[in-house]
């Protein structure tokens, strides 16, 4: 998009360094965030403890508590005059919210990864592989109510009911994905309303609960949850064309678990769409039975241009994020959008 400045890592600096220079404004508030989340750890023993610093001690992208810290930064008219006391407890409010949200999303991926049977995370074996399913099933609750504890204490009861009604339905597009597995010819309303209920709603959320606590006027709340939901769509679909064709190497995680498991993603419902009869009754037989034909399906992709089709609805929601934007002060805008086109054109 030649209308927007994206910082990207020059000809060989880790990607890691270009992200570090996006988050650089918040890095003292991602730092607070993570000794939140190391001390958590610490308040369990045993087996809770060790499987609790195994998911969180410095993991991920952090992506959810960067959208909390980015838009409790912005400035605005009616809270440049805040007392120093108010400001030092509304940071406080602020770092308790963006470690709930790393919580809520880490526990959501412990009992994914159960549900999926998948058997790496982000290089390592994942919680129910190397701790077994039962510990993992408990932490996954332990992370939600250590969460839910956090959220209360922040002491804002439109927050409380945003972060509850987000985890319900977070729960309820995972149910309703289960319900539909299996079933190839699932529609893309049924698709875009899994991803938006099960991935972008807890970044959307995140967003809102930042802009809320700056505060923000209820505008501009609602502006950025809506560019916050429009990337938390564009981030799915991405996420799900790198578990077609990425690398496990990269991504850090098993792939292909999926289609392994009856899921169908937007390149799936994109290529079942283009494929001839035959194709299509070779695709049924290869999904039901679990014994898909990869080198049959990365020969269609390529013929349909499946990866570019998919990029171009990511893209799409891309552009409702960026127009959702207008009206943000610039430097915070320009943050929000290089760290969106970070994580968007990633490759792992």
């Amino acid at each position: 998009m030649k209308h927007l400045k994206i910082v990207e890592a020059p000809a060989g600096v880790e990607k890691s360094l270009a992200l570090k220079k996006i988050l650089s404004p918040i890095l003292p508030g991602l730092s607070q965030v993570e000794l939140k989340l190391k001390a958590l750890g610490d308040e369990s023993n045993g087996i809770l403890k060790d499987s609790a610093h195994y998911v969180l001690d410095g993991e991920g992208k952090r992506l959810r508590a960067a959208l909390v810290l980015f838009c409790a930064s912005i400035e605005h008219d009616s809270n440049k005059n805040l007392s120093s006391s108010v400001r030092k407890d509304k940071v406080e409010r602020v770092m308790e919210m963006a470690a709930a949200v790393e919580l809520i999303h880490a526990a959501t991926l412990v009992h994914d990864d159960i549900v999926d049977g998948s058997i790496l995370r982000r290089l390592k074996p994942t919680v129910n592989i190397k701790f077994g399913d039962e510990v993992a099933v408990l932490l996954g609750d332990f992370l939600y109510s250590k969460a839910f504890k956090m959220i209360a204490e922040v002491g804002d009861e439109t927050l409380t009911c945003e972060m509850a009604r987000t985890t319900q339905g977070m729960c309820e597009g995972e149910i309703d994905q289960l319900k539909n597995r299996y079933k190839p010819n699932l529609t893309m309303e049924e698709y875009f309303s899994f991803i938006e209920r099960k991935t972008a709603s807890l970044i959307a959320s995140s967003a809102f609960a930042g802009a809320r606590l700056a505060p923000l006027p209820l505008k501009e709340q609602m502006a950025l949850q809506k560019f916050a939901l429009n990337v938390g769509i564009s981030y799915q679909i991405i996420d799900d064309l790198l578990d077609v064709i990425g690398s496990e190497s990269k991504l850090g995680k098993t792939l292909r678990t999926d289609t392994g498991n009856g899921k169908m993603t937007l390149p799936m419902i994109l290529l079942f769409k283009r494929m001839q009869d035959s194709e299509k009754q070779k695709f049924i037989e290869g999904f039901a039975t679990v014994h898909m034909d990869w080198e049959f399906i990365q020969t269609l992709l390529e013929r349909h241009k499946i990866v570019e089709l998919t990029k171009s609805y990511a893209d799409n929601y891309f552009e409702g994020a960026v127009e959702s934007l207008n009206g943000i002060p610039s430097a915070a805008r320009e943050s929000l959008l290089n760290l969106s086109q970070f994580i968007l054109n990633r490759d792992y």
